[in-house]
């Protein structure tokens, strides 16, 4: 996932903030687990396991030992924001106990209706896999990568972030997304991109052909924010 937080975190990855990217799982280990791991039937997802004593969520040190329990990148590996996606975690970078609690209920999950286990989780995690959604649901889920990452009341991702998370979660549905990331690396450090300037990257993705005929731009009705009209120029300057 994108970076650890210093307070509220996230599902991500190492020391450095390129690393710790997407699924936004810390690689760091979690809080001394708070009750029983074990129960008949395998490895038990129990929150208290995973959960910040302190904080009272899974944060991204939760998910990164839960990504090492899985056996599984934290950092890379966007199933992992799937999850948080499908327990349906509304607080940037953490999962409520109440959150976690639908692995056993959410018919989306492989875990429904299914002993609750590392077990359950691991035989059906590829069907966590983002490629499956249609575009239509794509659309929530690409924002919901915007809103996990930001930090705390932030209404926006520093651009390192950004750069470190984009390509984990659009995958290969931009045909724009390596020149787009060579753009931003163009912006000062204290960049940064707001929520209607990711959603609509994903947007322009899907409508806007690639470099460089850019086929469904018109630099005359453009509509799209500012920055993708930056970005259209800087690819065809590049050109």
């Amino acid at each position: 996932m994108a970076p650890k937080r210093k307070s509220t975190s996230k599902a991500s990855g190492a020391a450095s903030k390129k690393s710790k990217a997407a699924t936004s799982a810390s690689s760091k280990k979690a809080s001394s687990p708070r009750g029983s791991k074990k129960k008949a039937g395998g490895t038990a997802l129990a929150f208290a396991t995973y959960a910040d004593p302190d904080e009272g969520y899974v944060t991204f040190e939760g998910l990164g030992k839960l990504g090492e329990d899985l056996g599984i990148d934290a950092s890379s590996d966007t199933k992992l924001l799937v999850l948080c996606w499908r327990l349906g975690a509304e607080k940037p970078g953490c999962v409520s106990e109440e959150e976690w609690a639908k692995l056993g209920s959410e018919p989306s999950l492989p875990t429904c209706d299914k002993p609750v286990t590392l077990e359950t989780l691991k035989a059906g995690w590829s069907t966590l896999d983002p490629a499956f959604l249609e575009n239509s649901d794509f659309r929530p889920f690409f924002k919901f990568c915007f809103e996990f990452n930001r930090e705390g009341t932030k209404k926006f991702l520093e651009r390192d972030t950004a750069l470190a998370l984009l390509p984990i979660c659009i995958e290969d549905r931009s045909k724009h997304t390596k020149t787009f990331l060579e753009f931003l690396e163009t912006k000062p450090e204290d960049f940064k991109i707001n929520r209607d300037q990711w959603c609509s990257f994903l947007d322009f993705s899907l409508n806007v052909g690639p470099a460089p005929d850019f086929l469904g731009w018109d630099a005359d009705e453009s509509s799209w924010p500012i920055l993708l009209d930056e970005f259209v120029e800087f690819a065809m300057a590049k050109k």
